[in-house]
């Protein structure tokens, strides 16, 4: 009963309010047919780039620490390529569907799904546990948003893809200049202590990182709004299962054979067992995949399933690493 009480309290104080500003975003994407777009573009042009600078800069990451956590994701990556790819060759996919199917399962919601559960899974915690476990997520989403715009591309474009296009995309992104400027700062001994004494830059900083979880988690539900299911129950199905199920066995066998414990062992499987990507159908999209209705059905499933998902998966890593 204990057990069964304390996943009770996961679903409703985590995904609970996950799903009613998913929700609020659905019905705003679904009266504003262009809502999706502006959400998306304020979240990347702003809000991700803010939030990931302020949160490393709060965080006590160290070097090591960073190394471990880009090689777990990339680790993860080219076990959860292999497993999609062989399940798609033994379906016998053509090759647009294949690209659809892989990057849906190797690209996973690790900006505006997984923060946002990170941030109110460890919210109980002291401020400086949240503010760590979000730090470590960051640089997950720092990887998977690299990873989608290059692997991810080429995979969407059936190995054929533009790769100088898709390598102009990846130095556009705000997101790695933060990321390169926090860490350029931290190296110089310049922390976030340092910054809140510069009060006309640091307080906008954390006003707008506020805002930070219900606009990531309302632009989630808005990009869900213009999605158009598919009927493809079995490959859909294999899609979840290998996303929802695979990804956070993954996560455990590498958190155990790379020895990591703690809160950084505990981050990363909860992250990997997040939804498939929004960036998978961008990429199916934007590289002209014939087949981006899969990728967008696989997205809309999957962050239904996560609801039941990933609080279970939350309740296991806190109650046995």
């Amino acid at each position: 009963m204990d057990a069964l009480s304390m996943l009770a309290r996961i679903a409703y104080t985590v995904i609970g309010p996950i799903v009613v500003l998913v929700g609020a975003g659905y019905l705003v994407g679904r009266r504003v047919p262009a809502a999706a777009e502006v959400l998306a573009k304020i979240m990347l042009y702003l809000l991700i780039p803010l939030f990931v600078f302020q949160n490393i800069m709060l965080s006590p990451l160290g070097g090591r620490e960073c190394g471990l956590i880009v090689l777990f994701s990339a680790l993860a990556l080219a076990i959860l390529l292999a497993a999609a790819w062989a399940v798609s060759r033994l379906r016998g996919h053509e090759p647009a569907l294949r690209g659809s199917f892989v990057n849906a399962t190797i690209l996973y919601n690790s900006a505006n799904f997984a923060v946002p559960v990170m941030a109110l899974a460890f919210s109980s915690f002291d401020p400086a546990t949240e503010a760590h476990a979000v730090a470590i997520q960051v640089i997950v989403a720092a990887c998977q948003g690299f990873a989608a715009y290059t692997l991810g591309a080429l995979i969407a474009a059936g190995g054929s893809g533009p790769i100088r296009h898709t390598m102009v995309k990846v130095f556009r992104l705000p997101l790695i200049y933060a990321l390169a400027v926090a860490m350029v700062f931290l190296q110089f001994g310049v922390d976030a202590r340092t910054l809140e004494k510069v009060t006309v830059l640091w307080k906008p900083i954390t006003l707008i990182c506020g805002a930070y979880v219900p606009v990531a988690l309302m632009t989630l539900g808005a990009q869900i709004a213009c999605v158009r299911l598919l009927r493809a129950p079995v490959d859909l199905v294999l899609s979840l299962a290998l996303r929802l199920v695979a990804g956070p066995l993954v996560g455990f066998a590498l958190v155990k054979a790379l020895g990591l414990e703690g809160l950084l062992a505990q981050v990363l499987i909860i992250g990997v067992s997040g939804p498939s990507a929004v960036a998978s159908v961008v990429v199916a999209i934007e590289f002209k995949n014939r087949r981006p209705d899969f990728a967008s059905s696989a997205v809309f499933l999957s962050t239904l399933g996560a609801g039941v998902t990933v609080p279970t998966v939350i309740f296991l890593v806190l109650t046995y690493l």
